[in-house]
């Protein structure tokens, strides 16, 4: 039996200013959907997260959203799933999400981006389980993840962050980088 890998994608609910934002989500979505990969992302219809599986499920994609029943409430959840799991808050939907990635790619967005990000990466970062190294990708689209690098090469130049993981997060440029990391779309 076959098992398709899960690409766990955080992004905004908004679209942003730049439109190379929401044209690169679509391209992603199609990545993961042409690439026989299932979406995994926060549930929402709107924004980049819309846009996001959108476009993934036009390329036959299985997604799956993973948004607390507060959110369902107010109707912001994205109808056309193949499957809307509900959470009963948001550290309960993080959970979820970073349990079924297989790799983790981070879009532009805000403070719930952000959250979701370092969640991932301190989980990642304190896991015993050494089966459990997803790929963490940035995709810095229009340079707006640039500071965010510099950043964290000052943590790691600091001593904050461990030299061993200073590879624990990737900063992309393209797609083509971002699919590069992905593990296979199955195992049997």
């Amino acid at each position: 039996m076959s098992h398709k890998k899960n690409i766990v994608v955080y992004c905004g609910s908004r679209r942003g200013e730049d439109p190379a934002y929401a044209a690169f989500a679509g391209r992603l979505g199609e990545a993961i959907g042409k690439g026989g990969y299932c979406l995994v992302y926060g549930g929402g219809g709107i924004g980049l997260m819309g846009i996001t599986a959108d476009a993934a499920l036009a390329c036959g994609a299985e997604v799956t959203g993973i948004m607390p029943r507060s959110l369902i409430a107010r109707e912001q959840a994205h109808l056309g799933l193949n499957r809307l799991i509900p959470t009963d808050c948001m550290s309960d939907r993080k959970n979820a999400l970073i349990r079924r990635g297989d790799a983790f790619v981070i879009l532009p967005g805000g403070i719930g981006t952000m959250e979701e990000l370092f969640d991932t990466l301190s989980y990642i970062h304190l896991s015993d389980d050494p089966l459990h190294q997803s790929p963490v990708i940035i995709a810095d689209i229009a340079h707006i993840y640039t500071p965010l690098q510099t950043l964290w090469d000052n943590m790691v130049t600091a001593g904050f962050i461990p030299a061993r993981e200073s590879g624990l997060l990737h900063i992309c440029h393209t797609l083509e980088e971002i699919t590069a990391l992905w593990p296979p779309p199955s195992t049997l």
